[in-house]
């Protein structure tokens, strides 16, 4: 399939090599091309404008980082709902705001574009380098059927969950999973910190159990390396309980997810937002702390 590639930062990249390596012709676009440079070494084209990477594809994927983001991306007057051809489909696999979802996909059937999907992913950057990735769906089943192979080449699981949107709601329930284990994982590295245990021990002994989970290996690895670059950045974190938050309204109470956003928060304006999520384990210290 020809496609249009749109934004290639941590995720992005490793998904889209998977599909040039898969055969696909890739034309990809970034706001710094430096980002891009591995993906043209292996083979994708350069499209240097949105409208660019929009034209004449079978297939366009949007992989950015904020809501704001793929607004502009797809409504600008330069964007995709103007670029793109008639029959394309059109996926949005960013994690982003449900009601946006439904907005584009109501703007792009009012147009030339088939179908627009959201489709938003977890499995954190080694699930994107293998093929591992969970994928969830909203939008048009005709148009899931159409893109099913790429998405076979990206991940192991691909559910679709309903009309447009369904796909972002989804990810927003992964997002409460993952911020509150996290936080309970940083909690608990600061107990086995505070009663001076191995961490490769106790590790060895919980991660056999019910708490044990990938999320648990991953950050407890690099916990106990005191590794806080990102798999996911706290800042998009962030971002992702506020979308949770916004969605629920008042709805629901979510004491947990609301108190590990405020800490989300409180840790990108010490450390700064590209710091990993596991970098929670400093609002378990106190001030001045050091291991």
């Amino acid at each position: 399939m020809r496609i249009g590639w749109i934004g290639t930062g941590l995720m992005g990249a490793p998904m889209a090599a998977r599909l040039i390596e898969a055969g696909h012709r890739v034309s990809v676009h970034n706001r710094t091309r430096a980002k891009a440079e591995p993906l043209l070494d292996l083979g994708a084209g350069w499209a240097g404008s949105i409208a660019e990477a929009a034209r004449d594809q079978d297939v366009i994927v949007t992989m950015l980082s904020y809501p704001a983001d793929v607004a502009a991306a797809y409504q600008d007057p330069d964007g995709i709902l103007a670029a793109a051809a008639a029959g394309t489909v059109a996926i949005d696999m960013s994690t982003s705001s449900p009601a946006l979802a439904r907005r584009l996909a109501e703007q792009a059937a009012a147009g030339p574009i088939a179908a627009l999907l959201d489709a938003p992913v977890s499995g954190g950057p080694a699930g994107a380098r293998n093929g591992t990735l969970s994928i969830f769906v909203g939008g048009d089943a005709g148009a899931l059927a159409r893109v099913r192979p790429l998405f076979e080449a990206l991940g192991t699981t691909v559910v679709h969950h309903g009309p447009a949107g369904s796909g972002q709601a989804a990810k927003l329930v992964n997002q409460v999973l993952v911020a509150n284990v996290t936080q309970g994982v940083c909690e608990a590295f600061a107990v086995a910190e505070a009663a001076e245990l191995d961490p490769r021990q106790v590790l060895e002994s919980v991660r056999v159990g019910v708490a044990g989970s990938p999320l648990l290996d991953f950050a407890w690895a690099r916990l106990a390396a005191d590794d806080l670059e990102p798999g996911f950045k706290v800042a998009h974190l962030a971002k992702d309980l506020q979308l949770v938050l916004d969605e629920v309204d008042d709805a629901r109470e979510l004491p947990g997810t609301t108190q590990v956003h405020a800490l989300c928060l409180a840790v990108a304006d010490a450390l700064g937002g590209d710091r990993g999520t596991q970098a929670l384990i400093t609002t378990t210290r106190h001030s001045g702390e050091t291991r």
